[in-house]
């Protein structure tokens, strides 16, 4: 019984994740540019949108606790555990180190955005159009655009490191922990496919999240890594130092 609905939530998971979501998130993005305006209710509908489909997905996965007995450790739900048996100190040293410098970039890098215009003149160049539909510009979108960040780093890190880490190996036991890190970070690339081309950057970091997932063996910092990381992007333009024309920016 407990193994039918671990594997029936799997699917159902996965089918959201690397089909619901793609195909979604790409209908949206057409018809924000069909519009040919910026429209600020549409946006906000979209973080909401977001933002509840997470939290929905999450518990879910937090109710296959009690129902199948999981542990919530089994989802990295615990405290920062770093292996020095099962790891090699090459590979748990570096991804400390890679962890607390990227952080602490991301850190500066929101300070750095929030007092300099001619900063985020100069990232948000590196910003296509394809994107740029999708970021927060005036208050009210920055506003939501936070809760947006919050719920992106809980619950993301908890399904896609902790769960699919989980399940992966649950259900395909001969699955080696380097291909369980690959296809949780193609899933992670796909659930941002409406990204276009910048599709790529989010599997990347699915990619970097994933093994600081297996140095810490704790979704914890992940996730305080990709809040910073999101709240980032908060910060690329500013309602005062661009005009909204028809959609562009």
């Amino acid at each position: 019984m407990e193994i039918n609905l671990f594997l029936i939530v799997f699917m159902l998971l996965i089918a959201v994740l690397a089909i619901y979501f793609p195909l979604s998130g790409y209908l949206m993005y057409k018809r924000l540019l069909k519009q040919g305006t910026h429209s600020e209710g549409e946006k906000l509908k979209l973080y909401r949108q977001t933002i509840l489909w997470l939290w929905i997905l999450l518990l879910v996965v937090l109710l296959l606790i009690p129902l199948t007995g999981m542990d919530p450790r089994d989802i990295g739900i615990k405290w920062i555990t770093v292996d020095t048996v099962l790891l090699p100190t090459w590979f748990i040293y570096p991804g400390v180190v890679l962890y607390v410098v990227y952080l602490l970039y991301n850190i500066d890098l929101i300070i750095a955005l929030r007092r300099s215009k001619e900063t985020r003149a100069k990232l948000s160049k590196g910003i296509t159009d394809t994107l740029k539909w999708f970021l927060p510009i005036t208050q009210r979108e920055k506003t939501l655009w936070g809760y947006v960040s919050i719920t992106a780093g809980i619950a993301e890190e908890i399904i896609y490191r902790g769960y699919l880490f989980y399940a992966l190996a649950v259900i395909f036991p001969d699955l080696s922990l380097l291909y369980i890190l690959l296809i949780t970070s193609v899933i992670f690339g796909l659930g941002h496919s409406y990204q276009g081309s910048n599709a790529i950057k989010p599997m990347l970091l699915g990619l970097v999240f994933g093994i600081f997932y297996i140095v810490f063996d704790s979704v914890f910092p992940i996730i305080i890594l990709h809040i910073a990381q999101d709240l980032v992007v908060r910060e690329l333009y500013n309602e005062k130092d661009h005009v909204v024309d028809n959609g562009a920016v």
